[in-house]
């Protein structure tokens, strides 16, 4: 495959409309739509919305700022729901100084929407971090639309931490997630946890009651067990491949896990770090070919440069 200069212009188009009321035409793009690739297209936008897609390469657009992609690609801005940072910056640093560093290096790059992600930290630390999103997301006007948080951590498997503080591991309990559900109930969009734990069914009823998006991670889980938590109404699995158990043998039986799972259940979203390093490609192809592409979310879970874990 041959290596191509790649832009995402749709960036560049907001960051060129300083008012709402100007008009701007962006030609000579590589247009990518949900249904085919228009080359040498053109698109306009007026009061800050697209308005015209053409393969008119000299559509007229009176008064305008005109911006020659130079044959670059114009895509719709990429959503990242998993990612803990970027640019010398973590989530967990608390400032709203990082906050919007990181939203800001992931604009520049192309994602117009995250959702910050935490990792196993005290509450203390939790809090922090709350309080500094609600400063960030009313300041931010540069970087990446903050989506709401998503908590990674806490509750999670020791067997597959991972990169995970084993310090802050342990079982759900009522009383520490009721309190990090008072903190921060309105901003918190996503868990992530292992459903296998003790207690993790009492959390499972109180997020799905709030309407809080569930996902497998860091997990041990067999699959009765994983079936269990996908009817409690977690619906996706975190980093798929990556810290999610698979066939495991026991007195000679064979007993399958979150892996089999995420293939068996149609309605199941995977979270997919698709780099070529945490699931190189067969297992791409695999993925692909048993969920299509409607069940795939393609994630970073980036972190920052000098983050040890």
């Amino acid at each position: 495959m041959k290596k191509s200069k790649v832009a995402l212009v749709i960036i560049l188009m907001l960051m060129a409309v300083p008012s709402m009321g100007q008009r701007v035409k962006i030609s000579n793009a590589r247009i990518v739509t949900p249904y085919n690739m228009i080359d040498n297209g053109t698109i306009l936008i007026e009061n800050g919305k697209i308005t015209a897609v053409s393969y008119n390469k000299d559509l007229p657009f009176q008064d305008a700022q005109i911006i020659d992609a130079g044959g670059r690609y114009a895509s719709p801005g990429f959503i990242d729901i998993h990612t803990h940072g970027g640019g010398g910056y973590d989530f967990l640093d608390g400032t709203v100084e990082a906050l919007l560093g990181i939203a800001e290096l992931h604009a520049r790059y192309g994602t117009t929407l995250i959702y910050p992600s935490t990792a196993s930290c005290s509450n203390e630390d939790l809090f922090k971090f709350f309080d500094a999103y609600r400063k960030a997301d009313k300041t931010n006007d540069k970087g990446a639309v903050l989506g709401g948080i998503n908590i990674e951590g806490g509750y999670l498997n020791m067997e597959m931490r991972g990169g995970q503080d084993s310090r802050y591991l342990s079982n759900p309990d009522r009383k520490d997630f009721m309190s990090i559900l008072d903190k921060g109930g309105d901003i918190i969009k996503r868990w992530s946890f292992a459903p296998e734990l003790p207690g993790s069914a009492d959390l499972m009823d109180e997020l799905n009651t709030r309407g809080i998006q569930m996902s497998m991670a860091h997990t041990a889980a067999l699959y009765e067990e994983a079936c269990d938590a996908f009817n409690r109404g977690m619906s996706s699995i975190t980093h798929f491949y990556s810290l999610t158990s698979t066939v495991t043998r026991h007195n000679a039986l064979r007993y399958a896990g979150v892996i089999e799972a995420g293939y068996l259940f149609d309605d199941i979203y995977v979270e997919a770090i698709a780099d070529g390093v945490h699931l190189p490609e067969p297992l791409l192809r695999l993925i692909y070919k048993v969920k299509g592409p409607d069940r795939i979310v393609l994630v970073t879970d980036a972190i920052c440069r000098r983050a040890a874990w």
